[in-house]
């Protein structure tokens, strides 16, 4: 429970924080035309030891907008070798909505930059509760920034301590995901799988080597693909009593029905 407690209070609390930021003259430029500051973070991006900044903005009243789920840029500002910031990347699909949140509110906690990257955290719902973090960091090699962990964790509010789910999504899984492509809403296809191997054991988080869940399915077991990893594949199965498992299997063990 002081797990539980803890994750609303630093909610709370990153919210107000971010709300009592004033944005520094430097920035002002690149507040773009209607919107103005949500958040400023700054620190080092890129590992050139330059104090970089991350801009993220709203639409000006975007919390009396009832119907739209109106977009919320985040962009990039590196410290250029003369001591001016530049607009380096924009990503118009990095963060929640206003209105993503559910009942709980506005789901936007909180930014955080740290060993030459950044990590979103996002927090919500209603009856179920959920939190999202997105870990990315600086890649020289690609000169972009690629998503290295995501995190997820969600529990009924009413019984937090017996629904507690936790999972963790490494860099090994999350390959060709960076700042330029990554969204925070993905649409998949759903796709049907086969289970080709004698057994295959459910993951609440995917990777070689992890400890997978007591579940299982069967050869024959038919499975509706949410979306895929490098060695997993997310999938729901609905059993004979109609009720339904969900969680990361190996990729290995299913073939794709055409």
């Amino acid at each position: 429970m002081k797990k539980i407690l803890l994750i609303a209070l630093l909610f709370t609390a990153f919210k107000v924080a971010a709300q009592d930021k004033v944005l520094p003259a430097e920035a002002k430029p690149f507040v773009l035309k209607g919107y103005e500051m949500l958040d400023y973070i700054t620190g080092d991006l890129n590992g050139d030891k330059r104090p970089d900044a991350i801009l993220i903005l709203k639409v000006a009243g975007e919390d009396t907008n009832m119907v739209d789920e109106v977009k919320r840029p985040l962009i990039l500002l590196l410290r250029q070798s003369n001591g001016k910031l530049k607009a380096e990347k924009r990503n118009d699909n990095m963060m929640l909505c206003y209105h993503c949140g559910g009942v709980f509110g506005d789901p936007y906690e909180s930014t955080k930059i740290n060993n030459n990257g950044f990590a979103l955290n996002f927090y919500g719902g209603s009856s179920w509760r959920w939190g999202y973090e997105y870990t990315f960091s600086y890649n020289t090699g690609v000169k972009n920034w690629l998503l290295i962990k995501e995190k997820d964790v969600n529990y009924q509010d009413g019984d937090p301590e017996a629904t507690m789910k936790e999972s963790r999504i490494g860099a090994a899984e999350l390959t060709g995901i960076n700042f330029d492509n990554f969204n925070v809403n993905p649409t998949y296809a759903n796709s049907k799988w086969e289970v080709t191997a004698g057994k295959t054991f459910f993951y609440d988080s995917p990777g070689i080597g992890n400890k997978p869940r007591k579940g299982y399915l069967v050869k024959g077991n038919t499975v509706t693909g949410i979306r895929e990893l490098k060695n997993f594949v997310e999938v729901s199965f609905e059993n004979t009593k109609e009720q339904f498992s969900t969680g990361f299997i190996l990729k290995k063990d299913i073939v794709k029905i055409k």
